[in-house]
């Protein structure tokens, strides 16, 4: 399964339960909106009270979807900073060794170790 068909799946999922966060929170304010939703209205519908447990349900479900989500976050995180860490201390092992490397030669100026003197050697001849 390509990661594209995976995150179409995940955003189908997304989608329908939005939408039934949408349908149980305009039940919540509207007995009568799941009719209007559905499509199928009835006259002699009559507003039926949403029972406080019901409030409680949804409101635990989606506390415990954001939970969910908190760790489902986590975890990428952990497991992104997981595999990335063996890439950054070889970068910072490689970068320690360049410093304490005595091997490596310093870089040489293009100036003559030795001071140059105005006066140049003559041969003295008796």
């Amino acid at each position: 399964m390509s990661m594209s068909s995976k995150a179409a799946d995940i955003f189908l999922e997304t989608g329908s339960a939005f939408k039934r966060i949408a349908e149980l929170t305009m039940e919540l304010v509207d007995p009568n909106a799941s009719n209007r939703l559905s499509g199928s209205s009835t006259g002699t519908s009559q507003k039926i009270a949403i029972d406080s447990s019901e409030l409680r349900r949804l409101r635990d479900a989606l506390q415990r979807f954001s939970s969910d989500l908190d760790a489902v976050s986590q975890r990428v995180n952990t497991n992104r900073e997981a595999a990335t860490a063996p890439q950054e201390v070889e970068r910072l092992m490689s970068l320690n060794s360049i410093e304490n490397n005595p091997e490596e030669e310093p870089i040489k100026s293009e100036e003559p170790s030795e001071p140059m003197d105005n006066q140049t050697a003559v041969p003295m001849t008796a």
